[in-house]
Order: C-alpha cells, then structure tokens, then sequence
C-alpha cells in the first residue's frame, strides 16, 4: 500500500470504481486529450525500446491515467497565470499521490503500471523530481517513459497560463534543457529513443491534437 503520507492533507473519502469511472467519462477535455496523447507516445517509446506490442499497449494504457490526480487540484489553481503560492506548489505536487490513491481505490494493482505511472511521473532521473526523489533506474520504466512523453505534450499544447511551443522547440528544450526542465530529468535510454523517433512522434501527436 502507498505510503499515506503521500496524500498530506485531508483528500476525504476515496471514489469508488463507479465514481472513478465517472470521472474519467466527464474529465476536462484537455486533460482527457493530454492523458491520450502521453499514452500515444509512450507506446511509441515503449516500441522503440523493444518491448512487443502487448507490453508497450499495458505501459500506454496505464500513461492514459497518469494524471487522474489532478482531480484533486482545484481549476483555479490549474489554469492560474501567475506564478503559484508555495500552499499551490504543495497542492499540485500532491496530483501524484492522489492519483495513485484513486487508483487503488478503484481496484487497480498497487504494483501495478497505471499505479506506477500516476505517483511517479514527475520523479526525474537525478533524484530531484517528486513525490518522493527516487532516481535512475530506482524509477519505475513506465513512469520514465511518461515523465517524457509528458513533458513534450505539455510544452505542444496551448493553455490559459502559457503558450503552445512547436515541435522543433519542444525536442530542443527536452534534449538540450533550459529553464524549465534539463535532459539530466530523463533516463538517457529514453532520451535516445526520443531523439531517434522524434519526427514519428510529430507526426502522431499532430492528429491526435486534432481529433
């Protein structure tokens, strides 16, 4: 079981599997299409790493609710453009906590990838992500693959507190750093697998933006 703390705070009663079903069904829609996109990309890295079609779909299945804690998060401070208070810096960074409780609480393996993907996605490969600074390969595969594949779709995509970057600019800051994330957050495999399929996933992000 995921260690409570995690979840500092009162996050009051778990959703049951039919509420947690719900949510998914009436979830924002730009979160709905980032959790598809990132899972889009993660098969596609999972692939190019050379795990076979059945694993790359468990991995991309479980990208496809690696944010499901931002439920937690109130709209204000999601869509807020000003700089965030430290009391939002703590209630964003508890989405991957609560994410991974959720998931638990629907049913889901607590071993298990979707769970995986949820409370790990912001760790990074230096140790100095969350929730709880784990490095390198202490990190599980598939929240190394997703903490990729998110970060590029977050950079694509337009939102009230920041412009879309396009794709040239999104690989340049991934693969080169600036002041928003440095290649020392990524595994170095999956960096690579970016670098070498980076027009593949240009092309496959653009018609999932439009549908």
């Amino acid at each position: 079981m995921i260690d409570q703390q995690l979840a500092s705070g009162d996050i009051g009663d778990m959703p049951s599997l039919g509420l947690f079903t719900a949510l998914r069904q009436t979830a924002d829609e730009p979160l709905f299409h980032h959790e598809a996109k990132v899972g889009l990309i993660t098969h596609l890295l999972a692939t190019a790493l050379g795990h076979d079609n059945g694993s790359a779909a468990e991995m991309a299945y479980a990208a496809t609710v690696h944010d499901v804690g931002r439920h937690s998060m109130s709209d204000e401070t999601f869509a807020k453009c000003d700089a965030l208070t430290e009391d939002e810096i703590a209630e964003l960074r508890r989405h991957t906590g609560y994410g991974a409780l959720l998931l638990e609480k629907a049913g889901f393996d607590p071993d298990g990838l979707a769970v995986q993907a949820a409370l790990h996605h912001h760790e990074r490969y230096d140790g100095t992500g969350y929730p709880t600074g784990i490095s390198g390969e202490a990190i599980p595969l598939v929240a190394r693959l997703v903490a990729v594949a998110d970060v590029y779709d977050a950079l694509r995509a337009a939102r009230p507190y920041k412009p879309a970057l396009d794709h040239a600019e999104v690989c340049r800051i991934i693969l080169e750093g600036d002041g928003r994330c440095s290649p020392s957050h990524f595994d170095p495999v999956v960096l690579e697998a970016f670098r070498d399929n980076a027009e593949a996933i240009r092309r496959l992000w653009a018609p999932a933006a439009a549908a």
